[in-house]
């Protein structure tokens, strides 16, 4: 026995003409129509591809009417309820015709359609998120650039962008503590006199939640602000909580606390860019607070300006300066004011790779002599366009040195302090290996510092796992 749709219509001369193809001159000529359920499902579809939204739309709700799993007039449905201003219907249309579908195709055909139909909702993040459904059942590569290049622009549309990312990293050195429990002030070894277990370089697991999420409140085709909110929490796995006395003769054996060493930041930003003849002018705010050991450690301000010009087609002037305040809870260190000029060139060669080089110096004023310090740094990166093979590739490294004129440690220290480093990076991405839009990607890094006191003496080198976003 036939199923039949029954349904009253006014037939615009196009489709009218589509319905006389589709089911005879008789057709035209009636008001009320008898028409097989499969048969109504080519006529709503036809009739959305000619641009009939409305007659479409008629269809394929009275088709839902009869079933409401109807996937083919869900489709029809999401497809076009957000031509004629009605995207919420067709977000939800979308949705329903997603959890209905058999196979990846299906899938992806309704998750596309459940993005756009948000995006003209103007729920950026919802369609963000359907979008890398869609990239999870893509069915060739160049529906998955296509995907990818439409996720891009609804990102730069969407005033929300927030950021999740979580690594784990696995150190020989999770506390920046030195190699040796001597105390050596240069060249000299202290005697009596032993570094505490904690101070000593301890192997485990550094794991780090980071979180961003920001909001553009204005926008205009020059300029934008932009406020912020960051947490970023460290927590410590020790490879060993139980650990030997250092001290000469001791058999003790002192427990750790991983806690010891967690930390966690807070920061509030109001951010300003705005493009200029030639290049970009930046302004930032932030207001933070940084814990350390399950303790609050300080609060700070900060204010911070950028410059970018452009030289030529391919150098690029890199400018910044940074002023901060910091509150310590601690009675002894107090308040430190410190500020950093940078600048840079950033070049890109023909082939797209870019190197880029900075300089920087720091001055530190602070309450305590200890926190009062002269910071020099160099450092540059290369990066390649292409991947090399199966992998993308980044390299830097940089060289810098901190001078302490005045520093305590039991007493006065002649000559103050000096630390000297050297530091390196490398992140490889696999770009052939992507998953709902996340591609996952291994950073190595490590540094070398070199002091006239031994316990700032350290060597460090840690590899970790990381997950980006390719739009």
């Amino acid at each position: 026995m036939r199923t039949y749709f029954m349904t009253c219509l006014v037939m615009p001369a196009r489709a009218a003409a589509l319905a006389f193809g589709l089911l005879g001159t008789a057709a035209v000529a009636q008001t009320t129509v008898d028409v097989p359920i499969d048969e109504a499902r080519v006529i709503a579809t036809r009739a959305l591809l000619a641009g009939e939204t409305e007659l479409a739309l008629q269809i394929a709700r009275s088709l839902l009417q009869v079933n409401p799993d109807d996937r083919t007039a869900l489709l029809v449905v999401a497809a076009g309820a957000p031509r004629v201003g009605q995207p919420a219907e067709g977000r939800q249309a979308g949705a329903r015709a997603f959890r209905l579908s058999e196979t990846d195709v299906q899938r992806y055909e309704a998750a596309r359609l459940t993005a756009l139909a948000a995006a003209n909702e103007e729920r950026y993040t919802l369609a963000t998120f359907w979008l890398r459904r869609a990239l999870t059942v893509v069915p060739n590569e160049e529906e998955r650039a296509r995907t990818i290049r439409d996720a891009a622009g609804v990102r730069r549309a969407n005033p929300w962008s927030t950021n999740l990312s979580i690594s784990i990293v696995p150190s020989n050195n999770v506390n920046g503590g030195t190699d040796d429990a001597e105390l050596e002030i240069s060249g000299e070894v202290i005697p009596n006199t032993t570094l505490s277990a904690d101070s000593l370089a301890l192997s485990g697991v550094r794991g780090t939640l980071n979180f961003r999420t920001q909001y553009r409140f204005y926008s205009s085709p020059r300029d934008r602000a932009a406020v912020a909110f960051q947490y970023q929490g460290v927590r410590v796995r020790l490879q060993d909580e139980e650990v030997e006395d250092p001290r000469p003769g001791s058999t003790a054996t002192i427990i750790l606390d991983p806690d010891d060493f967690a930390s966690d930041l807070f920061d509030l930003s109001l951010i300003y860019d705005r493009a200029l003849e030639n290049g970009t002018f930046g302004a930032r705010i932030n207001f933070g607070s940084f814990d350390f050991g399950g303790e609050p450690y300080y609060d700070y301000r900060r204010l911070s300006f950028s410059r970018n010009l452009s030289l030529t087609e391919q150098t690029t002037l890199l400018l910044s300066a940074q002023r901060e305040w910091q509150d310590y809870e601690s009675k002894g260190i107090r308040d430190v004011i410190r500020t950093t000029l940078r600048s840079g060139l950033s070049y890109r060669r023909e082939n797209g790779d870019r190197v880029t080089g900075f300089i920087g110096r720091t001055d530190s004023d602070g309450f305590s002599q200890n926190f009062t310090f002269e910071e020099w740094s160099l450092q540059g990166s290369y990066s390649w366009a292409e991947p090399i093979g199966p992998i993308s590739l980044g390299v830097s490294g940089g060289i810098k040195t901190i001078d302490y004129p005045e520093y305590a440690l039991f007493g006065p220290i002649d000559g103050g302090r000096e630390d000297n480093s050297l530091f390196y990076g490398v992140d490889i991405g696999f770009p052939g290996i992507e998953y709902a839009g996340f591609s996952p990607g291994l950073a190595i890094s490590g540094s070398i510092a070199e002091s006239n006191i031994s316990r700032f003496t350290r060597d460090t080198f840690s590899v970790g796992f990381t997950l980006n976003s390719v739009f």
